[in-house]
């Protein structure tokens, strides 16, 4: 009976596209160094943000370096670029200074990089890795 299941299921999720899809958009790894006031940025994140829509794409910020693949990369075309970065190291977060409050870290990026972000990209076919770098002030 097992087995007549398995027959009986096959054909339905081919049908129905259980294989997989083909309408996925293409993508490519994308790699860079992000700086803040000429410093690397230690601990953050970076997104890449399809424009006008699609998946959003994103990797950890680590000693001013990044590297974005999972599944396959960001998708080509245009993006809008937000960075973010959490207080670490010896600066203060608010838990820290006031420890009865359960507070998250300090964003120490301004707004205009994130939320408000006029940073864009594009992501290009091509070979290999595409190297995007961010100099923030």
């Amino acid at each position: 009976m097992r087995g007549l299941r398995f027959v009986l299921i096959l054909p339905v999720c081919f049908l129905l596209g259980c294989t997989g899809s083909d309408d996925a958009p293409a993508r490519r790894i994308v790699t860079g160094n992000v700086l803040f006031q000429n410093q690397p940025i230690k601990n953050g994140t970076i997104r890449f943000i399809p424009q006008p829509s699609g998946p959003v794409a994103s990797a950890r910020i680590a000693d001013g370096s990044y590297r974005v693949e999972n599944k396959g990369g960001v998708p080509l075309g245009e993006h809008r670029i937000e960075i973010r970065s959490a207080a670490g190291g010896t600066e203060l977060v608010e838990a820290e200074v006031m420890p009865e409050k359960n507070a998250a870290p300090v964003t120490v990026i301004p707004q205009k990089y994130n939320d408000n972000s006029n940073l864009n990209a594009v992501v290009e076919s091509g070979d290999g890795a595409m190297q995007l770098d961010f100099t923030l002030d």
